[in-house]
């Protein structure tokens, strides 16, 4: 019973990081993507005390092809997910996104989405689960991909997006809008941020919030998402490698002047 426990909570927290682990821009200009790297540490706020480790990488395949993977590494599962795409003119389109669960006591999962932007479909061609969704709109991404769109769309300034998921033979709506500026704690200390929110229907009791770095293109500093149940899942960046280059968010820590600096560079969240 416990380690049907342990699954089920590791599981929904390597999920909550994989679907929502985004990175954004919010520059006044169209923002180019770069190749980059980043870390994440998530938990669980209640019940049983997990950990796990995220890790989120862009890397460029050729002039417009990208491949973008997200790692997670927990006590008792791992995720490996990845997407092949295509950018132009701040569009992606997405060619293949593989993903595959290996979790403790568990049979693996595996999953696969082919798209023919021709005949504007998407398939999964795997034996065991095989379907194809036909006449997709150009908004249709997987679950990976569409992170990617979110960035470039935020960076153009829009304050709320709409995405098609292909998702196990249907699509699924997915939608995100920008709150506004905000300064949060972080294990950096102080940094400046905007907030996001994943809309969800007004009686919806699962909320998710997300805080992007105004100072540094691609990424995000910290996220929150709270079930029905009262259970609350965290993910924190912990480090970030951007066109080559580390990252140093204390560097971008806010001091207040009626505290001390040193308090503020090591204040927590």
């Amino acid at each position: 019973m416990l380690f049907k426990k342990l699954n089920y909570r590791t599981i929904a927290l390597s999920s909550f990081i994989f679907f929502f682990c985004l990175c954004l821009s919010f520059t006044s200009s169209a923002l180019e993507l770069k190749e980059h790297e980043a870390s994440y540490i998530a938990k669980i706020k209640k019940g049983v005390s997990l950990e796990g480790k995220a890790t989120r990488s862009l890397k460029k395949l050729n002039d417009n092809k990208w491949l973008y993977k997200f790692d997670v590494e927990s006590f008792i599962a791992d995720i490996k997910e990845s997407t092949v795409l295509i950018e132009e003119n701040q569009i992606i389109k997405p060619i293949q996104y593989d993903y595959k669960l290996s979790a403790f006591l568990m049979s693996d999962r595996k999953r696969q989405v082919m798209f023919d932007w021709e005949q504007h479909t998407a398939t999964s061609p795997r034996k065991k689960n095989n379907w194809t969704l036909r006449s997709i709109p150009d908004n249709t991404y997987d679950q990976l991909s569409y992170q990617l769109q979110l960035l470039l769309d935020i960076s153009n300034q829009k304050m709320k997006m709409t995405y098609q998921l292909a998702h196990k033979a249907k699509l699924r709506e997915s939608e995100f809008v920008v709150l506004g500026e905000e300064i949060i704690n972080t294990r950096f200390g102080k940094l400046n941020s905007i907030s996001a929110k994943k809309q969800r229907d007004d009686d919806a009791k699962r909320e998710t919030y997300l805080w992007f770095s105004k100072d540094y293109p691609l990424l995000l500093l910290k996220m929150t998402q709270k079930e029905k149940d009262g259970e609350e899942y965290e993910i924190e960046i912990s480090s970030a490698i951007i066109d080559g280059k580390n990252i140093d968010l204390t560097a971008k820590t806010i001091v207040e002047s009626n505290s001390n600096p040193s308090d503020t560079l090591n204040a927590q969240p």
